[in-house]
């Protein structure tokens, strides 16, 4: 239990300290730090109303790739510039991201703590013929597992942002949201659905957004209906593994 007091003593440092800021959060583990991608621990206060999340526990690479396949962002005709109010579904990732996130993603539910959820970020700079065109897109967000349920969260899908306007406040807010994957860059009309339908959750309780400038999308998935049989979280909850 030494390693859950110590992260439990940060995160009340860390309300202390931060009392008037937004986001009481911070990256405990890197998973992978590479230039454009990043995946984390991140710790949470007030994890699940303060329950904790249902972490470690473990799924098969196999399973996250289910999973992953079916995470999709539904924008609104306003973020799409329809003109008629409708709606589109999206793929939050491409096959590619999935093969590439997935694995990272079960290490990271093996190693929380029931004070840390998996974060992601990812980011690519989007050149073209003309220099003041220039642009970067970042997504990002976190996985966690609470009250049995499979949570996801986008704070950010796609969005661009312009390189030429001002480079240095442009790579100052996604380097931010770099530590920080929950932050939105911008607000972005819509939602995020798991798809078969069905298996989401109506009504979830264990949603964040309080600390957060505005709130991301997210969704709660019946995780072991979807997959077909139960996953037990580990015994041991504070053993890192190795990398």
């Amino acid at each position: 239990m030494k390693r859950s007091v110590g992260l439990m003593g940060l995160l009340v440092a860390g309300g202390i300290f931060l009392g008037g800021c937004q986001t009481p959060q911070f990256q405990t583990l890197k998973i992978l730090d590479s230039p454009n991608r990043v995946v984390a621990l991140q710790a949470m206060r007030d994890a699940y109303g303060g329950k904790g999340y249902d972490h470690p526990v473990s799924f098969t690479e196999e399973e996250m790739i289910q999973v992953m396949q079916g995470i999709r962002a539904e924008k609104s005709g306003l973020y799409t510039g329809s003109s008629s109010g409708s709606s589109s579904l999206h793929p939050v990732f491409s096959p590619s991201e999935i093969q590439f996130f997935a694995p990272l993603i079960v290490k990271g539910l093996r190693q929380a703590t029931p004070e840390e959820m998996v974060t992601f970020f990812e980011t690519a700079e989007i050149e073209t013929d003309d220099l003041e065109k220039n642009f970067q897109i970042t997504t990002s967000g976190g996985f966690y597992v609470a009250g049995g349920n499979f949570y996801v969260v986008v704070s950010n899908f796609s969005v661009k942002t312009p390189l030429w306007q001002d480079t240095q406040r442009s790579k100052y807010d996604v380097d931010a949201v770099r530590t920080s994957s929950l932050e939105q860059l911008k607000p972005q009309p819509g939602q995020l659905v798991f798809e078969p339908r069905e298996f989401m959750v109506e009504s979830p309780d264990g949603e964040i957004g309080s600390f957060f400038k505005g709130k991301p999308w997210q969704v709660a998935i019946r995780y072991r209906e979807f997959l077909g049989h139960s996953i037990a979280p580990q015994t041991q909850k504070n053993k890192r593994e190795s990398d």
